[in-house]
């Protein structure tokens, strides 16, 4: 019988979210908050496992969010202030320490509200049908995350540093890489007036 292939998702939400003037990873979403919706949405994939990367704010965001009641994995990085890049190294240490039998990492950000389960099957779908390759999001003319990186790229993973996260990894390496198209699914929400205009097209949404 074929071995199931262990996918295990990075959800990256250590920074100060200083463009934002708030905690971004809390910022009001459905029914939640950013960062609870994303695990939400990660939860309804066909991933095996999930795991939530935090730093600032880590001790206040743990408790809002419950994560220690409901057992939810979480890392926190004493390094998150050296970038997302520093993050990202740190998780995967840490996932990999944990189960070193994993197939596949899915690192995602806490702050694309859109991001949908489907999407992220999709993700793993190709990924099944082609482990030796990064699937990565299309952007046009680069690629970037949510991407799941197979494991002859855990070693340049784990080696991250800076505020790139893995977009350095993934724009070198186009012969490795299969890019899919997300549409209107992956938007990043950075500032307090990209907030507020999520929050206004939501509602036009829901009331046209």
């Amino acid at each position: 019988m074929e071995k199931e292939l262990q996918i295990a998702v990075l959800i990256m939400a250590a920074g100060a979210s200083r463009r934002m003037n708030s905690i971004k990873q809390l910022m009001p979403w459905k029914d939640s908050n950013f960062l609870l919706e994303t695990v939400k949405t990660v939860q309804q994939s066909q991933a095996n496992s999930l795991h939530i990367i935090l730093g600032s704010n880590a001790e206040f965001i743990t408790s809002e969010c419950r994560f220690v009641e409901n057992d939810i994995s979480v890392f926190i990085n004493p390094g998150w202030a050296n970038g997302l890049g520093n993050s990202i190294a740190y998780g995967v240490k840490a996932v990999l320490k944990e189960n070193a039998d994993i197939d596949g990492i899915l690192i995602c950000l806490a702050d694309q509200p859109l991001l949908s389960f489907n999407y992220l099957n999709m993700l793993i779908k190709e990924f099944k049908e082609n482990t030796l390759k990064t699937i990565a999001t299309n952007y046009g003319k680069k690629v970037g995350v949510p991407a799941l990186f197979p494991k002859l790229q855990f070693h340049n993973l784990s080696e991250l540093e800076g505020d790139f996260g893995a977009k350095e990894l993934l724009n070198k390496n186009g012969n490795a890489i299969i890019s899919l198209e997300a549409s209107n699914h992956i938007i990043d929400i950075d500032t307090k007036l990209e907030y507020d205009k999520l929050i206004n097209r939501t509602k036009t949404d829901i009331n046209p």
